[in-house]
């Protein structure tokens, strides 16, 4: 029996997810690997790690640890992987990066970035960027877009980021206590600072309280970007010069204004969800960064830098 149009999506997505793992398991993507050049530095943005089974709004932001770990071998195996000062070295003209050249970031500052990530990245000498939306941190209150996920979907976080910015802080203000034995949570203080410690570690800036910025007036654009660099500072009592930018896209979620507030504020390098390979010539305060699921597997974040990401297809 011929199979109904409507089932040949998840039929051919099954027989491709296949064909990647019999690949990678004969070593055909890490040949490719070892005999080829990125575009330019393969940046990726992870946001928490989580336990296997473990339930969490955005659950699929949330790579398991085993996951995780994939990758991180992966990188460690058959890529360079590079830190954020490198980085800057290579958009400075100070140096030339590595073929295939991977920065780990991780965005928002959740609690698994300690206890799960940072002992498999110091296991696969990997070093990593965490950009910290910080005052939840300092209030020990959850991200404003976990709590109301918890209460109302992901379709109302969607709907909550498109208010304007005024109407919108309300939400940020009733946001749920976060309590120290839950382990889906921000990092607190004393737990960043911990992070800070690791020499594999280097703290960016994600705004204050994690807004669409593009929605936001100039001024209080101002208050979150240099609010949150002055709020890290005072926490680590070392620079802060990097930063990310909520949700990340060109236009929707930031503007040509906002990335001269990042320029005025102090930061040196500042990163996008742009999707795309990054370049040393391109603009330092837009590099590029392809957003990390669960859904991506060792087998598929392979396929991805040999095939898909080179191919504009994510």
């Amino acid at each position: 029996m011929l199979a109904s149009p409507g089932g040949a999506g998840p039929v051919l997505s099954s027989i491709r997810h296949v064909v990647k793992q019999s690949l990678f398991a004969v070593g055909y993507y890490h040949h490719r690997l070892s005999s080829t050049a990125f575009p330019g530095p393969t940046v990726l943005c992870y946001h928490g790690v989580r336990t296997p089974g473990e339930s969490v709004p955005f659950s699929d932001l949330h790579v398991t640890k085993p996951t995780f770990e994939s990758h991180c071998r992966l990188i460690a195996d058959a890529c360079s992987p590079i830190s954020l000062a490198d980085v800057r070295e290579a958009w400075r003209g100070r140096r030339t990066l590595p073929p295939r050249s991977v920065l780990v970031t991780f965005d928002d500052g959740y609690r698994g970035v300690l206890d799960h990530a940072l002992p498999i990245l110091e296991r696969y000498g990997i070093p990593a960027a965490v950009f910290v939306s910080v005052q939840p941190v300092l209030d020990e209150r959850h991200f404003w877009f976990d709590t109301v996920c918890r209460y109302g979907g992901e379709a109302a976080v969607l709907q909550a980021r498109t208010l304007p910015y005024d109407d919108w802080r309300t939400l940020v203000t009733s946001s749920a206590a976060a309590e120290a034995v839950e382990t889906h949570r921000p990092l607190t203080s004393a737990e960043l600072t911990r992070l800070a410690a690791s020499p594999f570690i280097e703290i960016g800036a994600h705004t204050l309280t994690h807004p669409t910025l593009a929605h936001a007036s100039p001024a209080d654009q101002r208050r979150e970007i240099a609010g949150s660099r002055l709020a890290l500072q005072r926490v680590l009592e070392k620079p802060v010069t990097a930063f990310a930018y909520p949700y990340g896209k060109v236009g929707e979620d930031y503007t040509a204004e906002t990335v001269s507030v990042v320029a005025d504020t102090g930061f040196d390098i500042a990163f996008t969800t742009a999707e795309s390979f990054a370049v040393p010539q391109g603009d330092p305060l837009q590099i590029p960064r392809f957003t990390v699921l669960e859904t991506v597997g060792e087998a598929e974040l392979a396929h991805r830098l040999v095939h898909s990401w080179r191919a504009g297809v994510a």
